[in-house]
């Protein structure tokens, strides 16, 4: 290669990489000035309004004028992701239903729906995700433009290894299935498998806390982990990291679906809460037992935290995480839990600086998905939507 190939290659790689660092300072600021993105960016104005010009000829960026402006005269126009130029599809394939999200560029729900499942065979869930998905991507794409789909991703409740295969779920015993490649040929667009829980500490990173490592505990069906360490999902060997649900907390336990006996999950998920609860003598209620309203649960409700307690103390003297987010439908809307577990952390090796709730519940893995859609898209290495007030956006009921 020739001197002037080497100057082209390097003149196309630099502005590469100045767009990707001003996408990704739009995003997080929501809306900024030009002046603010080359103070902020240390991009001279020069190559601002380059970039600039070229995200205005994409669409992909719209300019308002500020409104809060104070000072005579003409206002200062400011810079916002264009929501209208395309949008993204967080799926969730669970036991007996798929939750659909679907996200604006800006990280906005613009709509949600639930599937409940006809069938257990994946290929079948897969059509019949298909025929439900199919006249609702033909009505998104004529209202957003140019893009229309930008791609979607979905999230799997078990084992999918780092070339996006379904490995193995231990609650539908799905193995050895690729789903990537259908989708993307009934919708024309990129298509991304990840395990649930990975999509969810995504989704903790993006809508709420944007540190650089962080935990999320799922606690539903099963008991999945997700990890983000150094501001990328980690995913291990093949792909298999976090799938703490099958850690063995007793030698001769109940026997897993995994092939192993005492797996985490069977103990310590929610699942098994009610599983308990149920087969108490006389069964409870979970409301109940929430409310304290008998004395029965006591026994219940004090094994289910012993053995939470136990797998969060392994896990925190692991990894050493700064913070953990539990995310269950029980956890969530119960906050005296938290600390119920807390207080049963009592090893001098633990040390972590906090553990909550989720703040995005079952919304997480769709939120991720649609979201990991995004930066994908734009080719940037974090996307923080955490300035963003989309946390009202999704709250409606699936």
């Amino acid at each position: 290669m020739g001197g002037n190939d080497l100057k082209t290659g390097d003149a196309s790689y630099i502005k590469q990489l100045n767009r990707k660092i001003l996408i990704k300072e739009i995003i997080k600021n929501v809306s900024l000035s030009r002046s603010d993105l080359a103070r902020i960016t240390g991009l001279n104005k020069a190559t601002v309004s380059a970039q600039v010009h070229d995200f205005l000829k994409e669409q992909i960026v719209v300019e308002e004028y500020d409104s809060e402006s104070v000072n005579r005269g003409r206002r200062p126009i400011k810079l916002e992701i264009n929501g209208q130029a395309g949008y993204s599809i967080g799926i969730d394939i669970n036991t007996t239903a798929i939750f659909v999200l679907f996200m604006n560029l800006k990280g906005e729900t613009i709509d949600t729906k639930k599937i409940h499942l006809k069938h257990d065979d994946l290929n079948q869930v897969i059509t019949q995700l298909i025929q439900e998905l199919t006249p609702m991507v033909k009505s998104f794409n004529q209202q957003f433009h140019p893009l229309g789909l930008i791609g979607m991703s979905v999230g799997i409740h078990g084992i999918v290894n780092n070339k996006e295969e379904i490995i193995f779920t231990p609650n539908q015993k799905w193995s050895n299935i690729t789903i990537k490649e259908e989708l993307e040929n009934a919708f024309n667009t990129s298509v991304y498998v990840d395990n649930n829980a990975n999509l969810s500490v995504f989704a903790e990173q993006v809508f709420d806390e944007h540190i650089s490592d962080l935990f999320c505990i799922t606690l539903y069906a099963g008991i999945g982990l997700g990890i983000i360490n150094e501001n990328r999902i980690y995913r291990g060997y093949q792909g298999f990291a976090g799938e703490i649900g099958h850690m063995v907390v007793e030698t001769h336990g109940k026997q897993c679906p995994c092939g192993n006996k005492g797996c985490w999950e069977l103990y310590a998920s929610e699942r098994a809460l009610m599983d308990a609860l149920q087969n108490n003598n006389p069964p409870i209620s979970l409301q109940d037992a929430i409310n304290k309203h008998s004395t029965d649960h006591l026994d219940v409700m004090d094994n289910y935290f012993e053995y939470l307690a136990a797998g969060l103390n392994n896990v925190i003297n692991i990894f050493n995480p700064e913070k953990v987010i539990l995310n269950g439908s029980i956890i969530n809307g119960n906050s005296p839990f938290i600390m119920d577990i807390t207080k049963r952390l009592k090893s001098k090796m633990n040390n972590y600086r906090e553990i909550r709730a989720s703040k995005l519940g079952e919304y997480s893995c769709v939120l991720g998905g649609a979201a990991l859609v995004i930066k994908n898209f734009f080719d940037i290495d974090t996307i923080d939507f955490t300035a963003h007030d989309n946390l009202i956006a999704f709250k409606h009921d699936i």
